[in-house]
């Protein structure tokens, strides 16, 4: 996808998190600028090879004690450039179901005032904190950090390529408390090539939830299908059926 963009919403007690991939040139060291200018430019090729696909994505509502409380499975049809149709093909687990069919319904809206939302130098200072090692893949460790307090961008670090220039993971907290329900908030989402195209496979939402404790919202991508238009052909991905997404 062509541009990451954060949208953060308070749901009860947890929240749902919209995630696409844009980046831009910033004031820091030469070498985080042409780092920078070279995955911004591997992002515009990304968005040029997007192309009508189903996915189907499992949400988990998680305890304290790392019990599950919900769970929403959906297939979500994603028309480019920004439009998504869903339905949910199963689900339990009383008002967590709730808040996970929240989650949903917020994911697969087109996102309003995409471009304050955006890992862009508008939003974004960015600075190069060093390299480290991805899942086997040489990456470059980049510090995000907010222009304006706001609850929809993220202060923490992003994970790039060294070899393509894709985003691998993102990690941070909102720059700005969402509600007096939630506090320490974290967001991760690690991201992986499916059929051509770089997209986000997986979501972590973890927060402390006032008089509840610790609770954890996670999205997985479980199978992909592709229509007439793609060439027609299903596709799982067996790496993040086996939980490599969570700690690539």
């Amino acid at each position: 996808m062509a541009a990451v963009t954060f949208r953060i919403t308070v749901l009860g007690t947890l929240i749902g998190l919209l995630a696409t991939v844009s980046v831009a040139q910033t004031n820091a060291t030469p070498d985080t600028r042409n780092i920078v200018d070279r995955m911004l430019r591997t992002q515009q090729e990304n968005k040029a090879k997007v192309r009508p696909f189903t996915v189907k994505r499992g949400y988990l509502l998680l305890d304290k004690q790392d019990q599950q409380k919900a769970q929403v499975v959906a297939n979500i049809t994603v028309l480019p450039p920004d439009s998504k149709q869903y339905n949910i093909e199963s689900s339990s687990g009383g008002m967590g179901e709730k808040v996970l069919r929240d989650v949903l319904s917020k994911e697969t809206e087109s996102p309003r005032d995409a471009q304050r939302q955006e890992l862009s130098l508008e939003n974004y200072n960015f600075q190069l904190l060093g390299e480290e090692t991805l899942d086997g893949q040489r990456c470059f460790l980049l510090s995000m950090n907010p222009r304006r307090e706001e609850k929809d961008l993220l202060r923490g670090k992003l994970w790039v390529d060294a070899d393509t220039y894709n985003i691998r993971r993102v990690e941070g907290t909102p720059a700005k408390n969402l509600s007096w329900w939630l506090h320490d908030l974290h967001i991760f989402m690690s991201f992986a090539e499916v059929d051509g195209m770089w997209l986000r496979t997986f979501t972590q939402a973890v927060a402390n939830v006032r008089f509840k404790g610790k609770y954890v919202m996670e999205s997985r991508d479980l199978e992909y299908r592709f229509t007439q238009q793609t060439a027609s052909r299903s596709r799982r991905n067996p790496a993040i059926l086996a939980g490599s997404a969570i700690n690539p």
